[in-house]
């Protein structure tokens, strides 16, 4: 299918409730299969050398989510093997929340695991509620409130089996906000630090890097999470052996490097923020090896609509 059958097909389906709920439920049964495959595990890992794309926060910006997979060729980097990675927070404050979560849904459908959905902060889990979290009342708004809750209580389950990290093997980590910060000061071992559970969600969903300290401390500014400075990051690199670590969660036009561009922000969601830029990133993770040669090929890689 080209981009503009899907455009079609999520039209069609965002009016029709009962083809809406089927897509949601076709979600559903992909991302638990996913999960048991995974036995259970919050972490992604990836072995794939091939084209990766990796996707910031969409807060329901649909066409500028549109024109970010037209600008990278996203459907022809999916042909060929490719890989695109959704940094969480695909819901709230964006008017096209519907739309957004249809395509999605439906690229994950035809994809499968070359699809990755990590968890964002707006996919929570009830002790964790972001503010605004208006996801439910868009439900009830274009489907009615007995078919929008219904909605609602399944999303629910699909947000409980995102999974976390994603890891990609001697090149880069990936998350929504912050790395578990609490195992990596405990373990040294690669799967002790990667295999979060329940404990480790603030974290991951709600923490920020930060220039002004070394090691952590709590996130005021957010009321969760941490916030995390230079240390922390070499340890997470050095630990993981790996190059640079990938988030979204914090609002900036296009995408942000901290610690030495050793942590990159994307955000995706344009024009809510005063943003006037959203931002991707186009790897191969082959290349990320080189170390000497890796930030300035990171660099060549985002891409900004």
């Amino acid at each position: 299918m080209s981009l503009g059958d899907y455009i079609a097909k999520v039209e069609l389906v965002v009016r029709d409730y009962s083809e809406f709920r089927i897509l949601t439920e076709e979600l559903y049964n992909t991302l638990q299969f996913e999960s048991r495959l995974r036995n259970d595990r919050k972490f992604v890992k990836l072995d794939c050398k091939c084209r990766t794309v990796f996707i910031g926060d969409v807060h329901g910006d649909y066409y500028t989510l549109l024109n970010i997979l037209e600008k990278v060729k996203a459907l022809d980097i999916l042909r060929d093997g490719g890989r695109i990675v959704f940094l969480g927070d695909y819901i709230d404050r964006g008017d096209e929340q519907i739309r957004t979560v249809a395509l999605i849904a439906m690229l994950k459908k035809d994809w499968n695991d070359r699809i990755v959905l990590l968890r964002g902060n707006h996919e929570p889990p009830p002790q964790l509620l972001p503010s605004p979290h208006d996801f439910p009342y868009k439900l009830i708004e274009a489907f009615g409130y007995v078919n929008g809750e219904e909605l609602y209580n399944l999303f629910q389950k699909i947000f409980d089996l995102l999974p976390l990290i994603l890891y990609i093997p001697n090149t880069l980590v990936a998350f929504h906000g912050g790395p578990p910060v609490s195992r990596l000061l405990k373990f040294d071992g690669v799967e002790d630090i990667l295999n979060v559970d329940a404990s480790d969600f603030e974290e991951i969903l709600w923490s920020d890097p930060s220039e002004e300290i070394e090691e952590h401390d709590f996130n005021f500014v957010r009321g969760a999470g941490v916030v995390w400075g230079r240390k922390i990051t070499e340890t997470l690199l050095r630990k993981l052996n790996v190059v640079i670590a990938v988030r979204g969660h914090e609002p900036c036009n296009g995408y942000r490097f901290n610690h030495g561009k050793r942590v990159l922000t994307l955000f995706s969601m344009k024009g809510y923020y005063g943003n006037s830029y959203a931002g991707a990133l186009v790897v191969e993770p082959n290349k990320l090896v080189d170390r000497e040669k890796a930030l300035s090929y990171i660099e060549n890689g985002i891409v900004l609509v």
